[in-house]
């Protein structure tokens, strides 16, 4: 295996980042929700349903990397053995895995449903088509 020059954990940050961001721009007010219309949710649940498709790779990539550096030697532990501690965050990163794959086909079913949903309200000034 060859180093990096670049933390590829970074990217996993700012994927975390950009869903607090989410988070706080879609906070409902007294006003409404945080999101006003059908198409945005249907958008937002699409981006959400790519990102939940994506993770078990990225989980497998971290099982397999980590794998690698206990077959190679590459791991000491504070307490308990390398072994033990790799067992169980291998086998917690195959739940993951798996969990994701569940969790994807939950939002391609809620994208599905909200696909023929269209907005039939007002039209403020401020809507949320920028999210």
């Amino acid at each position: 295996m060859t180093a990096r020059t670049t933390d590829p954990a970074r990217h996993p940050a700012k994927a975390a980042d950009a869903l607090r961001t989410f988070n706080h721009a879609t906070l409902p007010t007294r006003s409404g929700p945080g999101i006003a219309y059908p198409g945005t949710v249907y958008n937002t649940i699409g981006a959400m349903a790519t990102l939940a498709h994506r993770l078990p790779q990225a989980l497998d990539h971290i099982a397999l990397a980590l794998a690698d550096l206990h077959k190679a030697g590459h791991l000491t532990a504070d307490h308990g053995t390398p072994t033990q501690h790799t067992t169980t965050a291998v086998t917690a990163l195959r739940k993951a895995e798996r969990l994701a794959e569940e969790l994807t086909l939950a939002l391609e079913r809620a994208h599905a449903a909200t696909g023929p949903l269209g907005y039939c309200g007002p039209m403020p000034e401020d809507d949320d088509d920028d999210l």
